[in-house]
Order: C-alpha cells, then sequence, then structure tokens
C-alpha cells in the first residue's frame, strides 16, 4: 500500500472518530437538556454534608485562567447579593450505589463542563450565570 493510502485511511479513521465524538457530546447535551430545571440546574450526586441553599462554585483556587477569574468574580458578585457561597477546587461523592447510574453520568456530564460548575441543593450547572445561581438559590428557599 502506497503512503498516500495510508495517510488517506488515518484521515478517514480520524474523521470518523472525531464524528463520533461529536455526536456523543450532542446525545450527552440533550440529556442534561431534558433533565434540567428552568434555570438548566441538573441533579447530581451529592456529596455528604454539602450545605443547602449554598453555591459551591467549582473551579481552580489561586489560578490566572479565564475560568477561575470567573469564578471569583461570580464569588463575590454572591457575596454582595448576600448569597451564601463557597469556592472549591474539587468535588467528591462517596458511597454510589448502582442504581445510582444515571445521576453518574449527570454528574460526569455536568463536572466535565465549562468551568466554573456550581453546585445549589444537589443541582449544578457548568458556566452558569450569577443570575441563574442566584435564581436557583432563592428556589430553594
Amino acid at each position: 500500500m502506497s503512503i498516500g493510502k495510508w495517510v488517506l485511511a488515518a484521515a478517514a479513521v480520524g474523521g470518523g472518530v472525531h464524528v463520533w465524538q461529536s455526536h456523543q457530546h450532542a446525545v450527552q447535551n440533550r440529556k442534561l437538556q431534558a433533565a434540567a430545571d428552568s434555570y438548566g440546574f441538573v441533579p447530581i450526586l451529592v456529596a455528604g454534608g454539602a450545605p443547602q441553599n449554598t453555591a459551591v462554585i467549582l473551579a481552580a483556587l489561586n489560578c490566572p485562567s479565564a475560568q477561575a477569574k470567573r469564578a471569583d468574580a461570580m464569588a463575590s458578585r454572591l457575596t454582595e447579593l448576600g448569597i451564601p457561597n463557597s469556592r472549591e477546587n474539587n468535588y467528591q461523592v462517596g458511597n454510589v450505589t448502582r442504581d445510582q447510574s444515571a445521576l453518574i453520568e449527570q454528574t460526569s456530564a455536568v463536572l466535565g463542563g465549562e468551568v466554573p460548575v456550581v453546585i445549589v441543593n444537589g443541582k449544578a450547572k457548568a458556566n452558569p450565570s450569577v443570575e441563574d445561581v442566584v435564581s436557583e438559590i432563592r428556589r430553594g428557599t
């Protein structure tokens, strides 16, 4: 087989993988949208001792990235508005059972989304607006 055919075959395989990944991402997004409430937050697995009516903002701490700066700005704005919040750089859930598989998938999808991710009362959203977070907090109170 000539080098040209190998290059063509590699390009075809690479293109197929890209199309498949795009399809999987679109399916995942549709599932999240179907599970989301009116502010775009979806149920996720909740860490033990997770605070109620508090926005947990997940993004790297002490980081100069745009995502971390958005998270810091969001935390500041929520504090100004009197909304309880905390900045975290990780989220751990223990004691997961097999019957929670749908929540495992949703949790993974949201946490793998655009940073910052915000968790409120057992629901989360990737890169929400401050207004979405405030609305979600007020829904729970």
